[in-house]
């Protein structure tokens, strides 16, 4: 029952949720977009547990409380869905999923020894960092599909609807219109700030990636995922202490309209994008705030 709990959880732990409803939500969404999508999902979940757990022995309390909660699977869960939307079902995205979920817990033992990661979350940079440099090494195997579909506009409003709920999605990889409405549900689900924080950062980096990427990555969500992510870490998880209200309105905004013109940086180098331009602008944000924090500490003090 331990071990389902945690595999559960590590599917709401991709939009930083520890209820175990989240969890199933996440799993119907997914299912929804595939059955091998949930399918591999869980299986990555299960490996990067067990793994984390093993690195861990002697097992701590936290340990096994943090890994009850998902907090050490979640990174196995996008691997797998990585893994899966890359190579189809096949050996190969077995082995990638695997493989993969192995090295994101052998990672995030290791980002665990570093001084700056005991405050700066670790978000999904593991499974960015891990799978950025496996994507090449399974090439071979990946499908021949287009990442991103033609895009033919049908209206200003409407474009800008099915962008965003596709934006929602790929926060699983996947661009299905109705895992992007689940996702969202489970947003509100979660909460009122949860959910207006996530669609707003969804629409702003959708609307702005329609103007600087163009119509078809904006309509096939690929604009606003990480602006969804962004704008729920900064707006209801890590929000600027003790700042003005509209430092606390427009950091977040501002964080996720800056994953847009990122993503199309990021773009030319070729390598898999995945959620880096949400993981690097949260972490600026988040490294300028401490900073700004200490300073003011150290001014008072003098």
């Amino acid at each position: 029952m331990w071990l389902v709990r945690a595999l559960i959880r590590s599917q709401g732990q991709i939009f930083f949720q520890r209820a175990t409803l989240s969890g199933l939500v996440v799993l119907l969404a997914l299912t929804v977009a595939s059955p091998w999508l949930a399918g591999t999902a869980v299986l990555g979940a299960a490996v990067q547990t067990g793994v984390s757990l093993l690195l861990r022995r002697p097992r701590s309390v936290s340990a096994h409380r943090d890994a009850a909660d998902g907090i050490h699977g979640f990174c196995g869960a996008l691997t797998g869905c990585a893994a899966l939307l890359a190579c189809g079902p096949s050996t190969a995205a077995l082995t990638w999923t695997v493989l993969g979920s192995a090295l994101c817990a052998l990672f995030v033992r290791v980002l665990e020894r570093i001084r700056i990661f005991t405050w700066l979350p670790m978000l999904t940079g593991p499974f960015c960092a891990v799978n950025s440099a496996l994507n090449p090494v399974f090439g071979r195997w990946h499908q021949d599909v287009s990442a991103v579909p033609p895009f033919e506009p049908i209206g200003p409003l409407p474009d800008l609807v099915s962008g965003t709920l596709r934006a929602c999605a790929q926060v699983l990889l996947t661009d299905h219109l109705l895992t992007g409405l689940v996702v969202l549900a489970l947003m509100f689900l979660a909460g009122a700030r949860e959910g207006l924080w996530s669609l707003t950062g969804a629409v702003a980096a959708t609307a702005l990636g329609f103007w600087i990427l163009g119509g078809e990555p904006a309509a096939a969500g690929l604009a606003g995922y990480c602006g969804f992510l962004t704008a729920l870490a900064l707006g209801a998880l890590f929000p600027p202490a003790d700042a003005a209200r509209a430092v606390r309105l427009i950091v977040p905004l501002a964080g996720a309209c800056l994953t847009v013109p990122l993503w199309g940086a990021l773009q030319y180098t070729g390598m898999a994008m995945y959620t880096w331009p949400f993981v690097l602008t949260t972490w600026a944000v988040l490294i300028a705030q401490h900073r700004w924090a200490r300073r003011e500490v150290a001014r008072a003090a003098s």
